[in-house]
């Protein structure tokens, strides 16, 4: 069964969360569906219009927190299914360490498909000032302080901030971060909000936040 258009329910009863995308999510609970998100429902359906027989390849980590089943996904033919959504448009890549195994595969076609505008390269990003939900978004503002402590802090003009954990920081070096501070940069990743937010704003705490596990999810953009 499709669930949506990065996950997968199969016959055995496991649950796969495919490797390397994320696709707009369908409206749960009475809530809109996010752009794009049907399409990429109909774009998995088309996908596997011939028999709905998946082949999983598995990388470095076999569950997620959720206890959902990470692989990549392919059909008989061959062809990869994330990359058929990205060259559509109809996801964007996540790289997140360990699971690096397509990551230069996926990062060509989603390249290809940004060219075109296709799909949700049609979508503005969020402005950073402007960031009042959680869930993965495009985050785009003026970095206004760039901060070294245990965690790498990233601030933007407005109360938004990117940060970069211990485990990931050997990822980024650290001259290039150091460099952000007064650039016009787009994040992508999950947003979500600091515990406590709003009663601990005085302390210098911001209210919403986006891991970075990779450069991949950074683009430096040309000042407008």
């Amino acid at each position: 069964k499709i669930h949506d258009g990065d996950t997968l329910n199969l016959r055995d009863g496991r649950r796969i969360r495919i490797l390397g995308i994320n696709a707009p999510e369908l409206g749960r609970d009475g809530g809109a569906d996010q752009a794009y998100a049907r399409d990429a429902m109909r774009a998995v359906e088309t996908f596997f219009a011939g028999g709905r027989q998946a082949y999983l390849q598995f990388d470095r980590e076999l569950q997620d927190t959720y206890e959902r089943y990470l692989a990549h996904v392919y059909r008989r033919d061959g062809a990869n299914l994330e990359r058929y959504l990205l060259v559509r448009g109809l996801a964007y890549q996540v790289v997140i360490p360990p699971n690096l195994t397509l990551a230069d595969c996926l990062a060509h076609a989603e390249r290809d498909a940004k060219a075109a505008r296709k799909g949700v390269w049609r979508l503005h990003p969020v402005a950073a000032t402007q960031v009042r939900t959680g869930g993965f978004q495009r985050v785009l503002g003026k970095v206004a302080s760039v901060e070294f402590d245990d965690i790498w802090r990233i601030r933007f003009e407005g109360g938004f901030s990117a940060v970069i954990k211990p485990q990931d920081q050997a990822n980024f070096v650290r001259i290039t971060v150091a460099a952000w501070l007064g650039q016009q940069l787009e994040v992508r990743g999950w947003v979500y909000p600091l515990r406590g937010r709003g009663r601990e704003s005085g302390a210098g705490l911001l209210p919403w936040q986006l891991r970075l596990y990779t450069p991949a999810a950074v683009e430096v953009r040309e000042a407008e």
